[in-house]
C-alpha cells in the first residue's frame, strides 16, 4: 500500500511540474507592410500599427508602431510569447468566459494611419479584414490607404 502511494504522489510532482514549464509559440509573425495610394504611390511617414494578442497564452493585447520608410514599407519581426501549461490553461478558460464572443489561440493584425489617411490589411479574395491566427509565419501585405472617415 505504501509503494503504490510512493508512486501516486511522484505522478502527482511530476504533472504539478510539467504545468510550470514554459512553452514558446508564435504570438505573432514577421510582417511586411507595404503602404501605397491608390495610383500604388509608396507613402512614407504614416504609421502602421500591428496588433496582437494569443487568447490562449496572454491576457493583454501587445502593439507596436513604426514609420513608413521612403518605400512605404515597415517590417515587424516576429514575436513569441513563452509561457506554462498552466498559465495556457488558465488564459483559455478565462477567454472562454466571453462565451459566443470568445477567442482563442494567436491573433494579430495591423491597419495604417496618420496625415489624414487610413488603411487596413484586406484578403484579395473577399476583401475581408486580414486577422492572422498562427500560420504562416511570414506575412505580406500591401495597404492601399484612403482619406480618413470624419
Amino acid at each position: 500500500m505504501a509503494a503504490r502511494r510512493k508512486v501516486w504522489i511522484i505522478i502527482a510532482l511530476v504533472a504539478a511540474t510539467v504545468l510550470f514549464i514554459p512553452v514558446k509559440s508564435l504570438d505573432c509573425p514577421a510582417w511586411d507592410v507595404w503602404v501605397t495610394d491608390p495610383e500604388i504611390r509608396p507613402l512614407s511617414g504614416l504609421t502602421v500599427r500591428l496588433t496582437c494578442r494569443n487568447y490562449s497564452a496572454e491576457r493583454d493585447a501587445y502593439e507596436i508602431d513604426l514609420t513608413t520608410d521612403s518605400r512605404g514599407h515597415v517590417m515587424f519581426a516576429p514575436r513569441t510569447v513563452s509561457a506554462s501549461l498552466g498559465r495556457r490553461l488558465l488564459v483559455t478558460l478565462s477567454s472562454a468566459a466571453a462565451g459566443t464572443h470568445a477567442s482563442f489561440g494567436p491573433h494579430a493584425n495591423v491597419l495604417v494611419f496618420g496625415n489624414g489617411l487610413e488603411g487596413v490589411a484586406v484578403s484579395g479574395q473577399n476583401d475581408r479584414v486580414v486577422d492572422w491566427t498562427g500560420k504562416p509565419e511570414h506575412m505580406d501585405s500591401r495597404i492601399v490607404v484612403t482619406p480618413q472617415k470624419p
